[in-house]
């Protein structure tokens, strides 16, 4: 083994990553590709889990490994990123493959393969409670199937905590909403960005969000393996905003009028239901729930066990994501479209 886990008290232990042989599920998602660039510059070797090769290969060329299904032979730390995110029951059933049985199987494979270090990432809209700041104590005992996407998150993040319990060396990120350029899919935190700047905002909401710069997104998910504990949760966020504050920040940065009414929230109800019954991803019962929900969370425990917290002013990453969505759409020579670099 090239790399190395210093012991260090109460449990904690910091990993040594040049040198290291790493696999990434979903390394060329959003998040993803930033994990994979910084383990990269920091000497790491990293094998990479994806659906698309011709993907993989024109983000990295050929300084990583490509590979269809995930194998852990060989490998001493997994950052497990892939994930289907999805809203809608009519994604429950890729969901549960995908998010869970997937979930499940990699951690038994990593376990057989005697991994040194796991990272599970799951979400932060899993965490519940009825008084904000949210931390990362308000996990769930149950959620709802008729959330099939945060239920499916919610089974994930009990089989990596089943699977801690046995003895895998398990930690958890709760990454917040991811905020910059690349969002290629994109994320429902993109697709804010992407809406507002195709004119079809014309409404805010009374929702609380929080927001992260992607590229640090990425440093904290190294600094789970790192320095996280086995077991634990860490919240990796930044910006505590109201949706309507975080439009007019996209109308500075797009240059155009952000909404300047909100719609109450019965109104809401009713369209996430018109939405369910026609089996909508967009508007549907769980992202009308979500809308509910103050999701404003606590982030002391990443500052003080990771040493990490955002730095990047929320109106820098807004800039960058609004930049990316305004650049032209080009072929490409794989047939897969992309925005001009």
């Amino acid at each position: 083994m090239k790399w190395l886990f210093q012991s260090k008290p109460e449990g904690y232990t910091v990993a040594m990553l040049e040198g290291a042989k790493c696999l990434v599920t979903g390394g060329t998602g959003f998040i993803g590709r930033y994990v994979v660039r910084r383990l990269l510059s920091r000497g790491a070797k990293v094998r990479l889990s994806c659906r698309s090769h011709a993907k993989a290969q024109r983000l990295f060329g050929d300084t990583v490994e490509i590979v269809a299904d995930p194998t852990c032979q060989g490998i001493d730390i997994v950052y497990h990123l892939a994930g289907v995110y999805q809203f809608g029951r009519h994604a429950t059933e890729e969901m549960l493959a995908v998010n869970v049985r997937g979930t499940e199987l990699l951690l038994e494979a990593a376990w057989k393969a005697r991994v040194e270090r796991f990272v599970h990432i799951s979400s932060s809209g899993v965490l519940t409670g009825s008084v904000a700041p949210l931390s990362e104590r308000n996990f769930p005992e149950k959620v709802s199937p008729r959330e099939p996407y945060r239920c499916s998150k919610w089974l994930s993040e009990r089989a990596a905590l089943a699977a801690a319990a046995r003895g895998l060396p398990v930690t958890i990120g709760s990454p917040t909403s991811p905020l910059g350029a690349e969002d290629e899919t994109p994320t429902p935190t993109g697709k804010i960005v992407q809406d507002f700047i195709a004119g079809r905002f014309p409404f805010s909401m009374r929702t609380a969000l929080n927001f992260v710069d992607v590229s640090e997104l990425a440093d904290g998910i190294l600094a789970l393996a790192e320095r996280g504990r086995t077991g634990e949760r860490y919240i990796l966020g930044h910006h505590n905003v109201w949706l309507t504050d975080f439009l007019e920040i996209l109308e500075r940065c797009a240059d155009q009028p952000a909404p300047r009414w909100e719609l109450p929230w019965p109104v809401v109800a009713v369209a996430g239901g018109l939405g369910e019954a026609f089996g909508s991803s967009r508007v549907c019962w769980e992202t009308a729930q979500a809308a509910r929900k103050r999701r404003f969370y606590d982030l002391r425990k990443a500052a003080e066990e990771l040493d990490w917290y955002g730095r990047v002013p929320i109106e820098t990453s807004a800039r960058a994501a609004v930049a990316w969505f305004q650049r032209p759409i080009v072929p490409t020579s794989v047939g897969v479209p992309q925005r001009a670099q």
